[in-house]
């Protein structure tokens, strides 16, 4: 806020007070509220759901200075809230109020607990239950940072993820079908793997890179190999990886919010800004016309609908 008061100080309007303009930005998103909701609504109808958590600075106002920004997203939509601790509870409580049956993410123990948490849930309501899809891009990450370390035998999984992203790439944008069946060249490649990882488990210390790569690929393949057989299901959780790269860089400017409704707030425009750029919506040309039409007593619309309405 005071970068923006400066920009108004040299087009004329001199001493900007920089809280007058956080203050607004607290009335303006409760103003938006509807729209926040609505995507919220959108994202947990989703079959299939992204999941991703960064650390969230709590200056002052509460007692938990490292809050969590979590963040939920489909193809088309994003919706992030911001809460006091990592626990896999905040992901249970989405996951029972949503309709997603594959919840895709990394391999932290947070994200399992809340599937067998809500799957409790599920069983008694007679819904259908979740299932975990885990991110490739960590698994071969794993494999890569062995590599570093100079343990050849990295080499070969790191070839294998290669020829899997590949085909995958192949497989971009053509019809569910195609997909599956581009997808079914990729199976051989990960029972390979599996073949010569649990051959070379043991052939490094414990807690040797190698070996915690290893051990990743082992214990987590039904979850990375879900996608091969389900085209809504993406290969890795890279997209909402770069839903968070907004959150991650800029809190290396303003460090964190200073309240419990600053974060609530910071969690409302990322999640209405990182949905306009998902789909290719311009935030500063869709927040212009929103609020017009809010002021003219229409009714809020997401960044998808807005889009929707443009193109008619």
């Amino acid at each position: 806020m005071n970068r923006y008061a400066a920009m108004a100080g040299r087009s004329g309007l001199i001493d900007l007070p920089p809280h007058s303009l956080i203050d607004s930005t607290h009335y303006f998103a409760e103003f938006v509220m509807g729209v926040y909701q609505k995507i919220k609504d959108k994202v947990f109808s989703s079959r299939v759901l992204h999941a991703d958590e960064t650390p969230h600075r709590m200056l002052e106002g509460d007692e938990s200075k490292t809050w969590q920004l979590w963040g939920f997203s489909t193809s088309d939509a994003c919706y992030f809230e911001c809460h006091d601790t990592r626990s896999g509870n905040v992901v249970s409580d989405v996951l029972i109020n949503s309709k997603c049956e594959i919840l895709i993410s990394d391999a932290y123990s947070g994200y399992s607990k809340a599937t067998r948490v809500s799957n409790e849930v599920r069983m008694r309501e007679n819904k259908p239950l979740i299932r975990n899809g885990y991110c490739n891009a960590h698994a071969r990450r794993y494999f890569f940072k062995a590599n570093k370390k100079h343990t050849t035998h990295a080499l070969f999984y790191l070839s294998k993820f290669q020829k899997i992203y590949r085909i995958e790439k192949e497989a971009k944008g053509k019809s569910p079908s195609e997909v599956l069946k581009l997808r079914e060249q990729i199976k051989p490649h990960f029972e390979e793997m599996k073949v010569q990882a649990e051959k070379e488990v043991n052939l490094y210390p414990e807690k040797h890179q190698f070996t915690q790569a290893i051990n990743y690929f082992i214990n987590n393949y039904d979850g990375l190999t879900l996608f091969i057989a389900d085209a809504e299901v993406a290969i890795d959780n890279n997209q909402q990886e770069r839903l968070l790269r907004s959150h991650v860089i800029g809190r290396k400017t303003w460090y964190g919010t200073h309240s419990k409704k600053g974060a609530e707030t910071a969690a409302i425009f990322f999640t209405i800004v990182e949905s306009c750029k998902l789909i290719g919506v311009n935030p500063r040309k869709y927040f212009k016309d929103l609020v017009q039409d809010l002021l003219d007593d229409k009714n809020p619309y997401t960044p998808n609908e807005y889009k929707g309405l443009v193109k008619s």
